[in-house]
């Protein structure tokens, strides 16, 4: 079937991006299971958008990580523009009366979810229920998982990048919620596997490498914590006061801006952090390696205090023998598996084709340089594909590096390496949204 020419969708999909669709369409209890970087948001929203060609209007509920509801966003503005998407927001009583009202899709958060179902709740039956990182619910008493079962629906979708086959009372958890009574307590590891091979469908990289890229390049659009973005918005409210002809307090601005993206500072917050720490959770368990580039030491400096996982730092402040030892531990250790990486002393001339992902924590603003940094494991000798993974804080300055230092050719040789040539002003205000002639009060 032509899913590309049927759904009028902006680009092919892969054979078993195919089979992952019609899966999902088949089955009113399912687990969508794929590696990470295969396309299993894609694949839900196609499955979504065939019922709704077929069946018309329909409610469905979607709950994602409170960081990720801009990328699921995005992709539905890609995938299925034409969907009516409820975003929700609001106090609780506005949120519940989006949940009773809504006819069609509703993005919510895990933490709206808590909120919204307690154990009497009055919000009616949904049509089709999806959960986004689904293992969130593996602990039965969590608070998150009494309010995921007290859901009704009538299809309940689930979808998790991390191996589960090796923690029972995980499935077990995770299937009382997609089909309850299915397995249960007490059942042998055998009786699980095969109560649940029907509703599960997971494919490795390594099974799929004949419809791969060699490098899959993936933007994740990610939420500021609010506490982040109250900082932000107080930060940005200073371009308003700044001399517009001084190019230095234009880019210390800027760059301050895109510190805070990283993490806050002021609060000790970072949605970042949170979207990574379950990345590397996924690379972990399959015994994987992962390199983190950011252009900051501090914000690598943040990242290993703050990240779960014990991990290597290798930064221009180094000595060379330091920098040799960082680097032969991370290639030839099983054990050292993560690598945080300055952008500028590690974009060039290292070969780490042992990291399977790449995470560009922020934007440089020459895309060169990001390049030569995906390089580092995008390499000969590598059998299966490098996924790499560039994260972009939405309603944010990165957001406006990306589209007009990324997208627009009229626009940039602006930076090189930090350095502001003369004349550039204005082209930092359009950075910063402030008109040239635009005055300070």
């Amino acid at each position: 079937m032509d899913y590309q020419k049927e759904l009028n969708l902006p680009f092919p999909l892969r054979d078993y991006q195919k089979t992952g669709v019609d899966f999902l369409i088949g089955n009113s209890s399912a687990l969508l299971g794929d590696d990470m970087g295969l396309g299993k948001t894609v694949q839900v929203i196609i499955a979504l958008k065939k019922i709704y060609e077929r069946e018309g209007l329909f409610k469905c509920l979607i709950v994602v990580p409170n960081s990720l509801k801009s990328n699921w966003k995005n992709e539905f503005n890609t995938w299925f523009p034409d969907a009516l998407l409820t975003v929700l927001d609001g106090n609780l009583e506005d949120r519940n009366f989006q949940l009773e009202s809504s006819t069609s899709f509703i993005l919510c958060t895990y933490e709206q979810m808590r909120a919204s179902f307690q154990q009497n709740h009055t919000i009616g039956e949904f049509d089709y229920l999806v959960f986004d990182e689904i293992q969130k619910l593996k602990n039965s008493t969590s608070k998150a998982y009494m309010s995921a079962y007290v859901i009704k629906s009538q299809n309940i979708w689930g979808m998790s990048g991390t191996p589960l086959e090796n923690s029972p009372q995980d499935v077990v958890n995770i299937f009382s919620i997609i089909k309850p009574f299915l397995i249960q307590d007490g059942f042998e590891q055998f009786e699980i596997s095969q109560a649940i091979t029907p509703y599960m469908l997971r494919r490795l990289k390594s099974e799929v490498l004949d419809e791969l890229p060699e490098l899959i390049d993936e933007n994740m659009y990610i939420d500021m914590h609010p506490l982040q973005q109250k900082e932000y918005t107080e930060a940005y409210d200073q371009r308003l006061t700044i001399d517009k002809n001084d190019s230095s307090q234009l880019l210390s601005l800027i760059t301050n801006l895109k510190k805070i993206c990283n993490f806050s500072s002021t609060h000790d917050v970072s949605a970042k952090v949170d979207v990574l720490e379950d990345l590397i959770e996924n690379v972990l368990l399959k015994n994987e390696k992962i390199i983190i580039f950011s252009q900051y030491v501090k914000t690598l400096e943040y990242i290993k205090e703050k990240i779960s996982y014990s991990s290597s730092l290798y930064h221009g402040g180094l000595n060379s023998d330091e920098k040799d030892k960082v680097i032969s531990d991370f290639k030839n250790n099983h054990e050292n598996n993560i690598l945080l990486m300055s952008l500028m002393a590690g974009g060039v001339g290292l070969n780490l084709q042992e990291a399977s992902t790449v995470v560009l924590f922020d934007r440089w603003w020459n895309p060169a340089i990001e390049s030569q940094a995906l390089a580092r494991a995008h390499r000969m000798g590598r059998t299966e594909p490098v996924h790499a993974i560039k994260f972009i804080t939405t309603n944010s300055i990165e957001e406006k590096i990306v589209e007009l230092l990324h997208h627009k050719k009229e626009m940039f040789d602006l930076i090189i390496e930090g350095a502001v040539n003369r004349g550039k002003e204005q082209n930092l205000l359009k950075l910063l949204e402030i008109e040239p002639n635009e005055k300070k009060d």
